[in-house]
């Protein structure tokens, strides 16, 4: 299983939201149609049924699906990759923070799924760049499984690291995020030395992981995410690997370096 045509529920539906994501309750547990619209939506998908109507014919034109199935293709041969569901829906066109930060375009990843939202402006290339980051989440979380409530902010900033570290070594760096050129190199190693490695025990659901993850209170933006490309690219080049060679690796070990 790879990309599912969501595009054909879209049109089904009429773009309605509610009775779109009622396809999805099969892939969650225990979860209504409207919990899991309010989870997405918290990630970036778009929130109407007119949204969904006009987004998606939009998406259609420029092959959206069919393009990223070929792509998904590709990753799957190139990092001997599981088979998941892969579902695409418009993004939110009025989330000034998505548009302004993301460039109108964001993911979710699971071990066993994973949700793309991407706008008619995105171009082929950031919709890859887009797939490789979130499908490298994907393969992570199956080649070094562990549970979600035993993951470190050590271990979010490395998978993090690691799937913008993926979209440089397919791209370049011009492709990748906006946080990965936010510090100099002198910059992050004060970053890990007076903010992540004090706290790189702290789990994911504590108010730390996400202060120092995202970059808030006295913490500089995005710090956590800066950092974990930071250290995945100092141990890709001191060990002359490439991306795919670490996903078996510990989160402690690849952060070795720093």
């Amino acid at each position: 299983m790879a990309v599912i045509r969501t595009d054909n529920w879209l049109e089904e539906c009429k773009g309605d939201p509610s009775k779109v994501c009622a396809k999805l309750i099969n892939y969650f547990t225990s979860a209504s149609s409207s919990d899991i619209h309010h989870h997405l939506t918290t990630f970036g998908m778009y929130k109407t049924a007119k949204q969904g109507r006009e987004l998606t014919k939009k998406l259609q034109e420029k092959n959206a699906w069919g393009m990223l199935s070929d792509e998904i293709g590709r990753l799957r041969s190139k990092w001997k990759g599981p088979s998941v569901p892969i579902f695409i829906f418009p993004s939110d066109s009025n989330n000034s923070v998505l548009i302004r930060q993301f460039k109108g375009k964001s993911g979710l990843a699971y071990a066993d799924k994973l949700f793309l939202f991407i706008s008619p402006h995105n171009t082929e290339t950031e919709m890859k760049a887009l797939l490789t980051h979130e499908y490298n989440h994907v393969c992570r979380l199956n080649k070094f499984p562990k549970r979600g409530e035993e993951y470190t902010l050590l271990d979010t900033i490395i998978l993090e690291g690691l799937a913008e570290a993926a979209v440089a070594e397919r791209f370049g760096k011009d492709s990748t995020s906006s946080w990965t050129s936010l510090y100099s190199d002198k910059q992050l190693a004060r970053l890990w030395k007076d903010f992540v490695n004090p706290n790189k025990h702290h789990v994911k659901e504590s108010a730390t992981h996400e202060k120092v993850l995202y970059g808030l209170g006295n913490c500089p933006h995005m710090t956590g995410y800066a950092v974990g490309y930071y250290l995945v690219q100092n141990f890709l080049r001191a060990k002359d690997l490439h991306v795919a060679d670490l996903f078996t690796l510990s989160s402690s070990e690849i952060g070795q370096l720093s």
